[in-house]
């Protein structure tokens, strides 16, 4: 998951009252087959996601994981008194394949252990 704030849409929440220093929960409420996006500046109780924006704190509940997870989230101001949400798949941070990758421990057969931890069983 990821959550991106534009600095227009943070400036035009701190013009309607979000002060400097806040913490912002953003959601989503699914409404028929539309899902509308909300936030209401509030102390997080677990975040698991978190961006910060011209000093205001953005994030995402665990409760909340159920939408965002797998997705790219863009908070935008257009000028039209209202934000504006963008969603998309979350992109594929690239992986560079021509690094070997490590070889991984041989399991014991009789208990499916990594070799390597036998030593703290006995």
């Amino acid at each position: 998951m990821k959550l991106v704030v534009t600095e227009r849409a943070s400036n035009w929440l701190q013009q309607r009252g979000i002060a400097r220093g806040s913490q912002v929960a953003v959601w989503a409420e699914k409404q028929g087959n539309q899902v509308r996006i909300n936030y209401q500046a509030k102390q997080p109780d677990q975040a698991v996601a978190t961006v910060s924006q011209g000093g205001v704190d953005f994030y995402v509940e665990f409760a909340e994981e159920w939408f965002f997870s797998g997705k790219q989230v863009t908070i935008d101001y257009r000028g039209d008194d209202r934000l504006a949400y963008e969603i998309a798949a979350e992109p594929v941070p690239n992986v560079d394949t021509t690094k070997q990758q490590p070889t991984p421990a041989p399991a014991d057969a009789s208990t499916a252990a990594s070799r390597k931890y036998e030593e703290y069983w006995e």
